[in-house]
């Protein structure tokens, strides 16, 4: 826990300090590191500030790079502003960085230390290859990613095969959905539409507005691998359900899953010009566009988790 004394190089109290090393988020991370020689948290929260908002600030920086040189671009049959998709990610990232800076500095305030998971598990490996010391896992809020699944030990080998049942469901669901999804791109692309109740003469009848045009061809065979790596790798992770296949099988998923998410953006195989909504036609192939590069987002996380647990797992073994 943290203490009430001023232990620490600057006269500060430990939660004060550490507060402080949030602040002005990598900077002062960076100063209280190369500053602090006594009061081993304080190090933990000046490089958990490093590893936290120094990338988020590099990928941000490089967002508002491409926002700034992107321009109008020919995807499908419409002109859509790429910069809206650099526009998304950036304000994504930066809402998320304002919510984790708030977090850390009031819990840290208030002498309730946080480990957040990925930047924090680094920064006690990072620590340590310096030869710091560092404060005891068990006093953090968050045991990050060496809890559970990724745990040698045997208490984290018997969370993991716990969970056997709900994994195996999870990986037929995934397995019924890509068939599901399979078949309905490449045979009944017709039935991806906007469906409205139509009535003439006193009969109703259900017209159908196709929204996906013949540039549907291009993105199938991109489609069509990530949907056959999802089926037989979730055949394998369910057959041997051991952590490293899993997380091996699911990176390569999503990484797949990403590349079609961007071959979607590149092709856009949408076309809303002919449903009778209005003027909401006009806002649609934004709306798609802005869900589509979420879905990036989530794969691109997802990867980034994913490789961090491996990494992790392997140097814990």
């Amino acid at each position: 826990m943290m203490g009430n004394d001023r232990s620490t190089v600057t006269g500060l109290e430990t939660h004060v300090a550490g507060t402080l090393a949030y602040l002005g988020v990598w900077v002062s991370g960076l100063v209280f590191l190369l500053v602090e020689t006594k009061d081993r948290v304080v190090r933990f929260h000046a490089m958990q500030s490093i590893l936290v908002f120094g990338p988020m600030h590099l990928l941000m920086l490089c967002l508002s790079a491409a926002r700034s040189f992107s321009a109008l671009a020919l995807w499908g049959d419409s002109l859509l502003p790429v910069s809206m998709v650099f526009t998304v990610l950036h304000g994504a990232v930066l809402v998320f960085s304002i919510v984790i800076w708030v977090l850390l500095m009031v819990r840290t305030y208030r002498r309730q230390q946080v480990l957040v998971p990925l930047a924090g598990d680094l920064a006690f490996w990072l620590l340590a290859k310096l030869g710091m010391q560092t404060p005891e896992r068990e006093a953090m809020s968050f045991r990050g990613l060496t809890s559970g699944q990724a745990h040698p030990s045997r208490r984290g080998r018997l969370q993991y095969e716990a969970g056997r049942t709900g994994r195996i469901a999870g990986s037929v669901a995934a397995i019924v959905w890509s068939i599901l999804v399979f078949v309905l791109f490449n045979f009944y692309p017709e039935y991806v539409a906007y469906y409205q109740n139509v009535s003439a003469g006193g009969v109703s009848q259900l017209q159908r507005f196709p929204i996906l045009t013949t540039e549907l061809s291009r993105v199938l065979p991109m489609l069509n691998a990530t949907l056959a790596v999802t089926v037989v790798g979730h055949f394998v992770a369910a057959a041997s359900d051991r952590f490293s296949v899993r997380e091996v099988i699911e990176l390569v998923i999503h990484a797949m899953g990403l590349a079609t998410v961007l071959v979607f953006l590149r092709v856009f195989p949408f076309d809303y010009s002919h449903l009778p909504l209005g003027a909401a036609v006009d806002v649609l192939p934004a709306a798609t566009v802005a869900l589509l590069v979420l879905a990036a987002i989530a794969n691109g996380v997802d990867i980034i988790v994913r490789l961090v647990r491996l990494g992790t797992y392997a140097v814990s073994r």
